[in-house]
């Protein structure tokens, strides 16, 4: 028996056959988005401890921040969104849980992971907020620019790998 595995466009199939043909179903696990929220938090969690920072995970998903950052001398609320699509020459991300924007006293700092290019931006929250949608011009300019891999402000010593 044998076992395919297709990764492609964000679908994942999967199915199994022998020399008779085909013996289960095909099943196609479709990137949602909380599997791409995880997978955005993964990246942060490679990045930050690469540079020397620690990384806590808050236990369950009831916070408004993902993960807990420590430099050994501060703790930093961290929300974590990422964006793979471009439009219009810029990649957007909405700054908001189910419904409100993030406020200073719930996140200390909006960490954006623009997919594609491999690049982050380290936002403090009082940057942003009380905005719900925010873009990025990465290389172009911009509001947001200033903050790209923008490490330091989490405490890390170098952003370069």
């Amino acid at each position: 028996m044998a076992v395919g595995i297709d990764v492609g466009s964000g679908i994942s199939i999967f199915a199994a056959w022998d020399e008779d043909g085909w013996v289960g179903e095909i099943l196609a696990s479709a990137c949602t988005r909380k599997r791409l929220g995880e997978q955005a938090e993964a990246a942060f969690l490679n990045k930050a401890t690469g540079l020397g920072l620690s990384v806590l995970k808050p236990w369950g998903d009831s916070e408004r921040y993902d993960l807990v950052v420590g430099s050994g001398k501060r703790l930093s609320r961290v929300q974590v969104k990422s964006t793979r699509y471009v439009g219009e020459k810029r990649y957007s991300i909405t700054a908001r849980g189910c419904t409100a924007a993030y406020t200073a006293e719930e996140i200390d700092f909006l960490a954006v992971y623009i997919v594609p290019l491999d690049l982050w931006y380290i936002i403090p929250v009082k940057a942003f907020a009380p905005r719900k949608c925010l873009r990025f011009y990465p290389g172009g300019g911009g509001r947001y620019e200033k903050y790209r891999e923008a490490w330091w402000r989490l405490g890390a010593e170098s952003a370069e790998r």
